[in-house]
């Protein structure tokens, strides 16, 4: 939880700027105007955030169903969504499925290997699914599944709108603070355009580097031997590589 509300951030940024014409547009008798410019430069600063470094606070889950007709998931709320609207991106590997009071996780892979699994079991639909990719804003599984599925797909969210007595959860306060001053020098044509969004990416790369984004990904990206796939059954995996590596 954050120490400032939302309006109490704007009015930092306000009281730094010093812009009388803004504080009319903005704050008009000491209070943020719900057509305030601030506001919707905060909001931008939060989704540009949350867009390009998704963090733990954003990590939100959802019921899925995997369907015995389809290599479609869908939301069990609604079976006509695909996706939770607030969707960013999947925790990696972050689609589960639930067997025999078990939850099984399925791992995430690129089109190409998915397509390769899927195309060999077209005929051959599975009690389970073993994989998962995400194209044209759905996931799909492979191979298809025999009746239908519950699971869970644990994913990065958009942050909300903010309201006037919402506090702010985000590492560092002030760097919100200093954005929308930016942001309103930008207004007022006394620095560059673009100079608030320059500011936000350095900002960006110092929480990264500080560990203060709270990531829940991998630190470095997991080495696995299941990526080249063979037709024949059993083959020895150091063949491609010819005489030299015998």
């Amino acid at each position: 939880m954050g120490r400032y509300t939302r309006d109490e951030i704007l009015s930092h940024a306000l009281d730094f700027l010093q812009s009388p014409p803004l504080d009319r547009h903005d704050r008009p008798g000491d209070v943020i105007d719900q057509n305030a410019f601030s506001i919707s430069w905060l909001q931008s600063a939060l989704d540009r955030c949350h867009v390009k470094f998704p963090f733990s606070t954003d990590i939100q889950d959802v019921s899925i169903t995997f369907q015995s007709n389809s290599t479609d998931i869908v939301l069990s709320s609604d079976n006509t969504k695909y996706l939770p609207t607030d969707f960013i991106l999947d925790v990696r590997d972050g689609v589960v499925y639930i067997s025999n009071n078990q939850s099984i996780r399925l791992k995430r892979k690129s089109f190409q290997y998915w397509l390769s699994i899927y195309n060999s079991t077209l005929n051959n639909r599975s009690p389970v699914p073993s994989i998962y990719t995400i194209i044209q804003n759905r996931i799909k599984v492979a191979p298809i599944v025999q009746s239908n599925i519950s699971g869970t797909l644990w994913y990065y969210k958009l942050p909300s709108l903010v309201n006037s007595g919402d506090y702010i959860n985000f590492p560092d306060e002030w760097t919100l603070i200093e954005y929308v001053h930016i942001k309103g020098m930008e207004w007022n044509h006394t620095v560059d355009l673009g100079t608030a969004q320059m500011f936000l990416e350095k900002e960006l790369a110092r929480l990264k580097s500080a560990g203060l984004l709270n990531e829940t990904e991998y630190d470095v990206v997991p080495i696995e031997n299941n990526q080249l796939l063979i037709d024949t059954p059993l083959v020895d995996r150091n063949s491609w590589m010819g005489d030299i590596a015998r």
